[in-house]
């Protein structure tokens, strides 16, 4: 039987471990982002507990080479892991606020909050094999048994936090059971001994029915919360403030409606109009980037004979918009759930214009961000066809002027025009310019046929002359696309 128990704690501990270091990711998002600086944080500080927990497991099996010494170490472990259950979204809040969201930060966070019961569950391994090793002659033999052995409780763990998880729980639901866990293994390590071990016994019991009764979290997120939902990508709020309705991913505003009458509440997508200054025949658009999706009701009381599309790859946005953002709910429009970029290259469709509305918050897909994104993005456009771009920032900045040059090395015509928050939206189009006046008459027929706010004519008053792109950033590739230090680097957090 001992070496029964013995067996299941190295393969929970293994499957915890993994669990928690992919759960972290969800903890860290909506302060952090999911960039590569955070993955690189968390796999890290993961890492080096794995190297001071491997060696120092080893020390403390040659001090003691029982189970309830295992026991102890996992009962630890699992108070660790109820820290990052009670108070894990709430310091990392604090710490986001403190740090900004910045490389540093993730780096200080998933440390403070990871280490711990990482470092702790990293022991069992080598204390497991000081426990097992009776015969020196096979001890190579046992070694290789038990880690292999939590190597399939690591797998486990991963596949099942990466797939169940994660796509049906809420965080706290899903570190809950982590923390149960982590303390029926020490009940089952300590089972041998549990009159000697009576407050380590009455520890991991205490978090147990603590795990099980589902503790209450610190309170986390920001004031007026409606409606949080963790997805597979992201995680995704619903706020309230000041007579607006924010959709948040991951701590971005993607989209906002005004509380009272349901209307867009964000000024960048009421320059997306200027469009049809360049291309007045437009009657397509493929906007990639669900958010909201209060930008075709937008388009659409306007133009109401637009066929309007969204692509979008989390396919929880479009229930949470629906429910919470109002959207389709004055006008039909379509969405596709599927990455923006595997959608161009299979669909047969073509648009006469497309809106690439990703590149916005800490993290941004870097692949739709490159040269052949935009090759298959031109591929797709109908003749005189238009390519939009949110850049969410303003063109002195390091990513702006990346996407702005990379865009500008594949299409030969390109406008800027500005928004009252200084969002920047780039217009594409292989077509030659328009001419000024030409401008001005189309802005003049439009403005008598519709009623966009602001008007077309205001919008061409907006309209800039942007700097040639310089060589001080890359054009983007699939090769080369640093999108992290280049958001970053414009925010001050890298040298």
């Amino acid at each position: 039987m001992s070496g029964v128990r013995l067996g299941f704690a190295v393969f929970t501990g293994g499957a915890v471990l993994m669990a928690l270091e992919i759960l972290s990711t969800r903890v860290l998002a909506p302060r952090f982002g999911s960039s590569v600086y955070v993955w690189g944080s968390i796999i890290s500080v993961f890492l080096a507990a794995l190297a001071i927990g491997y060696w120092w497991g080893g020390r403390l099996a040659d001090r003691d080479p029982t189970l309830a010494g295992l026991g102890r170490r996992i009962a630890w472990a699992a108070a660790g892991v109820a820290v990052v259950r009670l108070a894990g979204e709430w310091a990392a809040d604090l710490l986001g606020a403190w740090t900004g969201g910045g490389p540093v930060g993730t780096l200080a966070a998933a440390a403070l909050l990871f280490a711990p019961p990482s470092l702790l569950l990293a022991t069992l391994s080598p204390y497991a094999v000081r426990i097992a090793a009776h015969d020196l002659a096979r001890v190579g033999h046992t070694a290789g048994g038990l880690y292999a052995l939590s190597t399939a409780g690591s797998l486990v763990g991963t596949l099942g936090c990466t797939f169940v998880l994660i796509p049906f729980l809420e965080v706290p639901t899903a570190l809950s059971i982590l923390l149960a866990a982590t303390a029926a293994t020490a009940l089952v390590a300590l089972s041998g001994d549990m009159r000697r071990e009576r407050w380590a016994v009455g520890g991991s019991a205490a978090l147990l029915v603590l795990a099980l009764l589902g503790p209450p979290s610190l309170p986390s997120g920001p004031e007026g919360l409606v409606h949080e939902r963790t997805t597979a990508h992201q995680t995704l709020r619903v706020v309230d403030r000041d007579g607006v309705r924010y959709l948040e991913s991951d701590g971005t505003v993607h989209g906002a409606v005004r509380l009272d009458d349901g209307e867009l509440a964000m000024s960048y997508p009421r320059g997306l109009p200027a469009a049809w200054l360049i291309h007045p025949g437009i009657e397509r658009v493929l906007i990639l980037g669900l958010g909201g999706g209060n930008v075709a009701d937008y388009l659409l009381d306007s133009l109401p004979e637009l066929a309007v599309a969204f692509v979008e790859v989390d396919p929880a946005v479009p229930e949470v918009a629906r429910e919470w953002m109002g959207f389709d709910g004055r006008h039909d429009v379509a969405v596709h759930v599927a990455d923006a970029r595997r959608f161009l290259e299979t669909t047969s469709g073509s648009w006469d214009l497309i809106v690439a509305d990703t590149y916005i918050g800490l993290s941004v897909p870097f692949h739709l961000t490159t040269r052949e994104f935009l090759a298959e993005v031109e591929r797709r456009l109908a003749p005189g066809g238009v390519f939009a771009v949110n850049l969410a920032a303003d063109l002195d900045q390091p990513f702006p002027r990346a996407i702005h040059r990379t865009v500008a090395a594949v299409f030969p015509t390109v406008y800027a025009f500005t928004t009252p928050t200084r969002n920047h939206l780039l217009f594409a189009t292989r077509e030659p310019p328009v001419p000024e006046a030409e401008l001005g008459r189309r802005a003049r027929a439009l403005d008598a046929r519709t009623r966009f706010d602001p008007d077309l004519a205001t919008l061409l008053d907006r309209r800039l002359d942007p700097p040639p792109p310089g060589d001080d950033v890359p054009v983007l590739t699939d090769a080369y696309a640093p999108v992290d230090r280049l958001i970053h680097l414009e925010r001050g957090e890298l040298p």
